[in-house]
């Protein structure tokens, strides 16, 4: 029979690095909690030989085994065997420089009668710190295998997986003396740890959330009904556990006045002082964030200049090969053009990541996610909420799942609400091809940036700004409630490791094309039916502005042209709006058959040059201008035009409602802010 691993450990202890070394993934890597928000499952790789194909399941991060939120409640259900079988063995990812608060969670595993192995990881850092790692002693302490590793480099995982026959379960601390009797009579039915678990968690409120496995409904209900008591009770027992914890730590060497005290720590708190400080850290944020999308473009230029050149180059082939007809024009101006006017978009969407990439492992992003959670405790909102935030800038289906760590049904709905508002990676081919259609994108403006750089930027900020109005006004209105406080980790600051980065844009560049490029082809093929049929009847030919203008898709912009027009759009951007509701990027490719259908060019001309050179044939005046060009970029900013995050909002909340009220209001927004902006921008001078 297969043997099934359990990865469980606090947030930012290693635990994801440890779990992609031994079972070959690659799951991202974050320094702060929520990045692991379901159970993922593994087999050991095949080069650890007799290990391979042993399960590996590694958990969402958790500080406790009292569960605070649906993902930690999770992390309970499957070691108390509520989704299958308990795992075999559990290994504890422990964190060597913070040792005191990861051995209270093998504390709780322990109180599960489950066999443990601990893996130690930042032993490195530890000893930096002053602190003596000596797996050996720690080993004999707890009276389980103690194996220190690096998940980011390999070491020591041969040794962990030798090390998981020899597993054991922790003895169990006894209760204290002085613990109420109703604790010590509840331990004679259930034992003292599950006894200790069940106390904590009905004195935390969240008695409901531990499964019977722990403790069943009837021995909770002889707990007293005085909640004075039960806090108390439940603050004896923890003190309890962390006072033995600590002298046994003093005992090795690695107490927290030694911890404090190392020169390490010192520097941390220094750098923290800095980028953390509410005026400076800001500053130092502004900055960063700026560097990220000057690089974003500058970078990737000279590559997209390749790219678009070999589309043209592949298309150009195909005309000639096949020659006239309605198979060329869906070749060439629909499926080459269409999906190449994505592609060309990938080398900005793989810089984008490596960047995010390099502020999430140098331990950089949680020190953002605290800047940013003191703004938004000042408007009301759930300060961990942050965190699923940030997530929402890569993309908001995962970000949406990772709302599973806040605790509160109705903060977690606001969090939901608010992550289609930030600017996800769909949104950025439809930033840049504005930016460099109708902007002098690469102008210098201030220092490094650029003129597309800061347009850009600014799209961000937006989109970050809405999210928290939108995140204030439901706090205060359809959603009100308390606020707790936000429980994040400052991780140490750690040296990127470039292969990772590379991987991860790998795989997020590769998804985003799988993603986008499946939709597209599918919607590429219905909208070339749309714009070629009915048949041009005047003679013209397929593809020429009149054969655009009749067709199906000509004649249902048409009829939207008028709502169109108060935000400087016509009916081809109306084609497009509606494309894009399937996938925000699609609307790219989208105006790219557009484009290319009503182009007599067998050479098809590059969509930002054939934009920016469309004129309204009546007047000689361009159809898109700078102020239309920005109406059609906030408008993007605020409208939830994705399918797929309406979907996984259906999923997580089981109804339909939030999903149309998303998509309702988020639009609703968009439009006025698009029709707003637009005016404003004429105004200015920039039509």
């Amino acid at each position: 029979m297969t043997r099934t691993v359990a990865f469980v450990g606090n947030p930012n202890v290693g635990k994801t690095s440890l779990f992609n070394e031994v079972t070959g993934a690659r799951y991202q890597v974050g320094n702060y909690p929520g990045v692991t928000v379901e159970v993922r499952r593994g087999r050991v790789s095949p080069r650890f030989g007799a290990h391979a194909g042993t399960v590996v399941v590694d958990l969402p991060g958790t500080y406790s085994l009292v569960p605070g939120s649906r993902d930690e409640a999770l992390v309970v259900e499957t070691l108390c065997g509520l989704h299958g079988a308990p795992p075999d063995v559990v290994v504890v990812v422990a964190d060597a420089t913070n040792l005191a608060r990861n051995l209270y969670l093998l504390g709780q595993v322990a109180d599960l009668g489950l066999p443990v192995v601990v893996a130690l990881t930042m032993v490195d850092l530890a000893e930096r710190a002053g602190q003596t790692a000596d797996a050996a002693a720690l080993e004999r302490a707890l009276g389980v295998p103690v194996v220190p590793v690096v998940g980011r480099t390999g070491r020591g995982v041969p040794a962990l997986l030798d090390a998981l026959s020899r597993a054991a379960v922790p003895p169990m601390d006894p209760l204290p003396t002085e613990a109420p009797g109703f604790v010590r009579r509840l331990a004679e039915h259930v034992g003292a740890g599950r006894a200790r678990l069940a106390v904590v968690a009905a004195a935390a409120g969240r008695a409901a959330l531990l499964p019977p496995a722990v403790v069943a409904a009837d021995d909770r209900a002889r707990l007293p009904g005085d909640e004075t008591v039960l806090l108390e009770a439940a603050r004896r027992l923890v003190e309890d556990r962390y006072d033995r914890i600590e002298a046994a730590l003093e005992a090795l060497g690695s107490s927290r006045r030694a911890r404090q005290a190392a020169p390490v720590m010192r520097v941390s708190r220094r750098i923290d002082a800095v980028l953390t400080h509410p005026v400076f850290g800001l500053g130092f944020f502004a900055v960063v964030m700026a560097t990220v999308f000057t690089a974003v473009f500058r970078w990737a230029e000279p590559v997209m200049g390749a790219v678009e050149a070999g589309i043209a180059a592949v298309s150009g082939q195909v005309a000639r090969a096949l020659g006239p007809g309605l198979l060329t024009d869906l070749l060439t101006a629909g499926v080459i053009a269409g999906v190449g006017n994505v592609v060309v978009f990938v080398p900005q969407i793989a810089i984008l990541f490596v960047m995010l990439g390099i502020l999430e492992d140098s331990g950089y992003l949680a020190r953002a996610a605290f800047l940013m959670d003191r703004l938004m405790s000042k408007v009301g909102l759930h300060g961990r909420a942050f965190v699923p935030l940030l997530s929402g800038y890569a993309c908001a289906i995962p970000a949406i799942l990772a709302t599973r760590t806040i605790g509160s049904a109705k903060d977690r709905i606001v969090a939901m609400l608010m992550i289609p508002y930030m600017s996800c990676s769909a949104r950025l081919p439809v930033y840049l091809l504005v930016v460099y259609a109708l902007f002098d994108a690469d102008r210098p403006v201030f220092g490094p940036l650029t003129e597309g750089s800061l347009i850009v930027l600014g799209m961000y900020a937006l989109s970050t700004a809405g999210a928290l109005g939108a995140g204030f006004v439901y706090k205060k209105t359809i959603l009100r409630g308390a606020v707790p406080p936000l429980v994040l980790e400052l991780p140490p600051y750690r040296a990127p490791r470039v292969r990772n980065l590379l991987l991860v844009a790998y795989d997020k560049s590769l998804d985003f094309l799988k993603n986008a490029g499946t939709v597209i082809l599918a919607l590429t093929i219905v909208l070339w039916a749309l714009l070629s049929f009915p048949t041009d009847r005047t003679g013209a030919g397929t593809g020429g502005p009149v054969q655009v203008q009749e067709s199906y898709a000509g004649r249902i912009a048409a009829t939207m042209e008028p709502a169109l027009r108060p935000m400087g759009q016509d009916a081809r951007m109306g084609i497009a709006i509606i494309g894009s509701f399937a996938a925000r990027e699609v609307l790219v490719s989208t105006l790219g058959l557009v484009y290319g259908l009503s182009s007599a060019d067998e050479d098809p001309v590059p969509l930002r040059e054939a934009i920016r050179n469309d004129r309204d044939p009546a007047t000689g005046r361009p159809r898109h201008t700078r102020a239309s060009g920005l109406a059609l970029m906030v408008f993007f900013v605020f409208a939830c035009q994705c399918m797929s995050t309406l979907a996984v909002v259906r999923k997580e909340t089981g109804s339909w409602r939030w999903p149309a009220f998303m998509f309702v209001s988020m639009t609703a927004v968009a439009y006025a802010a698009a029709v707003a902006t637009y005016h404003a921008a004429r105004a200015l001078g920039l039509g």
